[in-house]
């Protein structure tokens, strides 16, 4: 996935260089940053499509944004209420332990529990550094929570996994909006030297493909 991104800012980087050859910067500035503009500009419907692509992915990324922050705080009310967790800050790692186990404490499929057998299997017959590590690693009173049923649990997780989602979908949304400028950009750069050449998108499978065509 880093190399995608690496070789797609490359690619900006390459046109960008190749645009800024080109006259009428104003133009260019305002078209780069307004994807569709000189496309509508020279009356070609290209335009409007990217234009309203760019107006419905950032509506999607701050939609699924809102939706991720929403269901994240119903997750922790939610164990507020139905695991009698203590209010206050915790980080991502608590919430994912809170989804995996039970409880906090040395009971079934409690955390600590868990933390007390890798201290014995670390430390076998060392008891001073078994208690450090059970101290080290392993939740304190004002970190207890306890489920108050299995079904209480999955909700829980239910929650963490649509906010999960959420997140992944805003990405996506993230990603589809950089592609919109890159094709904007380079139907800016072919544009304005070959009329006859035309930009579109094409998916193969779930995967979008940048297709040129040129007419002689």
């Amino acid at each position: 996935m880093r190399i995608k991104h690496l070789s797609l800012l490359l690619l900006v980087v390459m046109l960008a260089g190749q645009l800024a050859a080109l006259p009428k910067a104003p133009e260019l500035l305002l078209s780069l940053a307004l994807p569709g503009y000189s496309q509508i500009k020279s009356e070609r419907n290209l335009g409007y499509v990217l234009l309203g692509a760019e107006a419905a992915l950032i509506g999607s990324v701050y939609y699924f944004n809102s939706e991720e922050q929403l269901l994240k705080e119903a997750s922790y009310s939610y164990a507020l209420k139905y695991a009698d967790l203590q209010p206050g800050e915790y980080d991502n790692a608590f919430f994912k332990n809170m989804g995996r186990y039970n409880s906090s404490g040395y009971d079934a499929n409690g955390y600590n529990a868990a933390v007390r057998e890798k201290a014995l299997t670390l430390f076998p017959y060392d008891p001073e550094s078994q208690q450090e590590y059970i101290e080290q690693y392993g939740y304190n009173e004002e970190q207890a929570w306890y489920w108050q049923s299995q079904s209480h649990k999955s909700r829980y997780n239910k929650y963490r996994n649509d906010a999960l989602d959420m997140k992944s979908y805003s990405k996506l949304a993230g990603g589809v909006l950089l592609l919109n400028h890159v094709i904007n950009v380079i139907d800016y750069a072919i544009g304005r030297k070959h009329q006859a050449t035309q930009l579109s998108v094409q998916l193969k499978g779930s995967t979008p493909r940048l297709v040129l065509s040129h007419s002689f």
